[in-house]
């Protein structure tokens, strides 16, 4: 009996050892499995870290490369401002607002007759020609009116504020729907300033008028009719000049 429980537990312990080795396998390759993912873990990390610091690197680079607007401004090619010493022979775009008639005065009837006035407004290209002559170069951006005709221009020198002012009209077909339709002639005045040191000329203050007769006193003029003989000028609308 003895010799038979010796040699079972000879046999049990065999089969022990026996596993030993095959389970200390199997912890070691987790192990290394465990490593290995860890490994792969510190990599990607790595890899993403370098990634993150060249998308920055990038970045910054296009930051510093990129035109501010101030630059890209400065770099447009200058347009270079026209400009004129006299007036012979300028060009301007002329850009004006004017009615067809002057504005009833201020003592004028207040009652529901009053005409209500028609203004019109928009650009058109004049030509000071030498020869005392203007042209009209450009009538693209004129509307319900047209320029029939511009006649000479002139420059002189008040006597009231011994000023110099360009003086120029032109004949103006105005809309039908005008409530004064049919041709009619404008006259435009503008004083001429002139810098001292550049002696560049610039146009201020410009001015329509139209031709208007005189109310007779108490609406009659008695035996003899100054209509037509007796006249004025009244102002009816502005307009500026720049060069062009």
């Amino acid at each position: 009996k003895m010799l038979s429980v010796l040699t079972i537990l000879s046999l049990c312990l065999s089969v022990a050892f026996a596993f030993v080795p095959a389970r200390s396998s199997e912890f070691h390759q987790v192990t290394r499995l465990q490593n290995d993912a860890q490994s792969a873990n510190e990599d990607l990390r790595s890899r993403a870290e370098k990634l993150r610091r060249e998308v920055e690197e990038l970045e910054a680079k296009m930051k510093r490369e990129k035109p501010s607007a101030s630059s890209t401004a400065s770099s447009a090619p200058a347009v270079l401002k026209k400009t004129y010493t006299t007036l012979d022979d300028s060009e301007w775009t002329l850009s004006y607002r004017f009615a067809s008639d002057p504005p009833p005065k201020d003592d004028a009837d207040d009652g529901n007759d009053q005409v209500r006035l028609r203004f019109y407004s928009g650009k058109v290209g004049i030509k000071l020609k030498s020869d005392g002559y203007t042209d009209i170069t450009d009538d693209e951006q004129v509307k319900d009116i047209t320029y029939s005709k511009f006649w000479g221009w002139d420059e002189e020198i008040s006597n009231e504020d011994c000023l110099r002012y360009l003086l120029f009209s032109a004949d103006v077909e105005k809309s039908a729907d005008d409530n004064n339709p049919g041709t009619d002639r404008f006259y435009f005045q503008a004083r001429v300033e002139q810098d001292e040191r550049s002696k560049e000329i610039s146009l201020a203050d410009g001015k329509v008028t139209v031709k208007r007769d005189i109310e007779p006193p108490g609406g009659f003029w008695g035996v003899l009719s100054g209509k037509g003989i007796l006249a004025q000028f009244r102002v009816c609308g502005d307009f500026v000049c720049r060069p062009r």
